[in-house]
């Protein structure tokens, strides 16, 4: 399926009463509900993922659906290099789960989506131009009483060949060189104790200098079901963080996962300059020579 067909039959399918909740996002086919996902389940270019530990995995999941945890798809050593993982091991991952070039992948968590959103970017920095995420995840699939499994599908392996994009990461080489450029802003996913030095995690406690403290759960709404904040709500919330869509923006956190939920919010906005840096505080907090702030 072609690029435009894939987007034409994911906008008729979000034409439902879901729709009014995603239709003034700028990229809404980036973002699946519930009720429109249902639809899709027989699809045969469907490719389910779940992005949970595995053992969330085996005690219930969404029919169709395949294993894949967020936390596969980080590899510090990579990070240094600029990828989030190192590609041979990406094309194995993701063939792994049935992932075809002409998929179109559904990710979902219970983690207010970050660990869907942490799929959707290595995804997306691999080259994948039809990935979704699951507003709500597993909680609002369950919440609505939508069928569950046990069972794993069987999987046939997917033809997928990463070509990576270096324009949407940041290494700490590029961000140290970067601090004092107006053109880019530094947004900090972790909580306001980890950004203050007050909690911390790795060498040294602090943020990197210039920073904005803006954290993940910020762009979600609250409550046993997170899903995420409405277009003008978003866009409140990065314009009060002095963030615009003008400028070069670099999400991090401590390991690349809570700065993927913002990274996949400036993404429905239409921000078309965005990174992450991937290495995030727990590379950067080990440099000594880079500097640091309280």
């Amino acid at each position: 399926m072609r690029g435009t067909e894939w987007l034409l039959a994911v906008l008729l399918l979000s034409s439902g009463g879901a729709q009014g909740q995603v239709s003034s996002y700028r990229r809404p086919e980036l973002l699946i509900e519930t009720q429109e996902l249902g639809k899709l389940l027989s699809n045969s270019r469907l490719c389910l993922v779940d992005a949970r530990p595995l053992e969330e995995y085996r005690l219930g999941h969404l029919p169709g659906a395949v294993s894949l945890p967020a936390l596969a798809t980080d590899d510090p050593d990579a990070n240094r290099r600029g990828f989030p993982l190192p590609p041979e091991r990406a094309e194995q991952l993701f063939r792994g789960v049935g992932i075809s070039s002409n998929s179109q992948v559904v990710i979902y968590d219970d983690q207010g989506n970050r660990f869907a959103a942490r799929v959707f970017y290595v995804l997306e920095f691999f080259g994948h131009s039809h990935v979704q995420v699951l507003n709500g995840g597993f909680k609002k699939w369950q919440s609505e009483g939508l069928p569950l499994t046990t069972d794993s599908p069987g999987i046939a392996p997917g033809d997928f060949k990463p070509l990576a994009n270096p324009a949407i990461i940041a290494t700490s080489e590029w961000v140290n060189a970067h601090l004092k450029d107006p053109k880019v802003r530094l947004l900090d996913a972790r909580s306001v104790a980890e950004f203050k030095g007050e909690k911390i995690q790795g060498p040294r406690g602090g943020h990197i200098p210039g920073a904005i403290n803006l954290e993940w759960t910020r762009v979600i709404n609250s409550g046993e079901i997170k899903t995420f904040l409405d277009a003008p709500s978003l866009e409140k919330l990065f314009s009060d963080a002095q963030i615009s869509p003008g400028q070069e923006v670099v999400t991090y956190c401590q390991i690349g996962m809570r700065a993927a939920d913002l990274y996949f919010a400036l993404r429905l906005l239409g921000y078309e300059r965005i990174r992450m840096y991937d290495g995030s505080w727990q590379e950067w907090s080990v440099l000594a020579d880079l500097p640091v702030e309280k």
